[in-house]
């Protein structure tokens, strides 16, 4: 708590600010020392007399003592700065229409705390009596901001007095986010969200979650299939220390419907909520998060079935989806192209023919395999191409397999 009274001139009010906030715990230094040295007897009964020591536990740097903070000091961003402001008349005078107004001043903007309109929250106030409120606001910039506390009245001479106190506090950074994102051949996306605490105290990091944009669903995948978290038993982010979140993005819509998703798509927003050292709860939320999805080309080939093992040489089936992204037509043949030395071989004929495909639509062609040799290989290159207007379309690598032969 800060107290600050406001007396100057001929004011007859005096204005006292507190900072409602957490305690701290004062740290215990004790001099440590042997009864035999010279003086040695009295500096441990002056230590042991110290009321921050823990008794029988003199060598703990921390005690059993609290304190309440002596200025406004500093908080982080996302936590509730709250003050109780207090309006004392201490002279021997009546003052009459007593206006108390706080704002809170930052670098883009002023705004009421309390008050706004600017009217008498007394129509008389006597000596010795007082009027006070409790200001509460959610800390949303960072850098330095002011309180500013405007006290106005009139004497008893009619005239109207007034003095404005101003209090700085600095607004502080509690966690570093960053994010990173992965997107598979069938849009889903994975985004990993690094967090730091970057406070010097541990943090209980209550809840971490994605809110997904309109255009997808969200998996969150920090948590086993138990239910329990992936940070084991412990919810305290230690100092300096970074967690990694992992969730993953689904498209509502179809590959085929993505016209929406072209170019730059909000995926959603972090909310994080945290306790501090002594249960002060604190709260972010990012602002949407953007990722630039990569145009893709006309013709877009993903794998939607391939085995990762084959522990024989009996044939499998490799099934491939062959998109139209354009706005045309497609007639496709499909060339199977045989690498030199592959434990792998094509069955059947070397060149197929698919048909046609239309406009923003797919076709699923199943492509039949042989392993003849153990070991990891790529399942081969395949050639494209649309018959309409003999583009080609080459495909060096479609996946690997493991081969394990009996």
């Amino acid at each position: 708590m800060e107290p600050s009274t406001a007396t100057t001139g001929n004011h007859a009010l005096a204005l006292r600010v507190m900072r409602l906030t957490k305690p701290a715990i004062i740290p215990s230094w004790p001099l440590q020392a042997d009864k035999d040295d010279y003086c040695g007897e009295e500096l441990v009964t002056h230590r042991d007399k110290d009321i921050t020591v823990i008794p029988n536990l003199v060598t703990y740097p921390y005690g059993e003592v609290l304190t309440v903070p002596q200025n406004l000091g500093s908080i982080y961003l996302g936590e509730t700065f709250a003050s109780f402001v207090n309006v004392q008349n201490d002279s021997q005078q009546t003052v009459r229409d007593v206006v108390l107004k706080t704002d809170l001043q930052t670098s883009s903007q002023r705004m009421p705390l309390s008050n706004p309109t600017g009217q008498a929250m007394v129509s008389k106030l006597v000596p010795g009596d007082n009027i006070s409120e409790v200001i509460t606001h959610e800390v949303k910039e960072l850098g330095g901001q002011l309180l500013v506390c405007t006290v106005s009245y009139i004497n008893t001479s009619g005239e109207k007095q007034m003095f404005r106190k101003y209090y700085k506090f600095q607004v502080l950074k509690p966690l570093d986010v960053r994010t990173k994102f992965f997107t598979t051949s069938d849009e889903e996306i994975f985004l990993e969200a690094q967090i730091t605490n970057t406070t010097p105290h541990p943090l209980h990091m209550q809840k971490v979650v994605l809110a997904p944009s309109p255009l997808y669903t969200v998996s969150d995948l920090n948590f086993l299939g138990t239910g329990d978290s992936i940070f084991a038993d412990s919810d305290y982010i230690n100092p300096d220390d970074t967690w990694q979140y992992l969730y993953k993005l689904s498209p509502k819509m179809t590959a085929d419907e993505n016209s929406m998703l072209k170019g730059v798509s909000s995926v959603g927003k972090l909310d994080i909520m945290w306790l501090s050292n002594f249960g002060e709860r604190g709260r972010l939320q990012s602002s949407q998060l953007q990722r630039l999805i990569q145009q893709q080309g006309e013709l877009v080939v993903t794998v939607q079935s391939l085995p990762h093992f084959i522990a024989g040489d009996e044939q499998f089936q490799l099934v491939l989806r062959l998109r139209n992204t354009s706005d045309r037509k497609y007639n496709l043949h499909i060339t199977l192209n045989q690498i030199n030395n592959s434990g792998l071989i094509w069955v059947g004929d070397i060149r197929k023919v698919v048909g046609e495909v239309l406009p923003c639509s797919h076709m699923d062609v199943q492509l039949d395999i042989l392993p003849i040799k153990s070991g990891v290989w790529d399942v081969g290159e395949i050639t494209i191409e649309n018959v309409l207007t003999n583009k080609r379309f080459s495909y060096p690598s479609i996946g690997q397999i493991l081969v394990g032969l009996k």
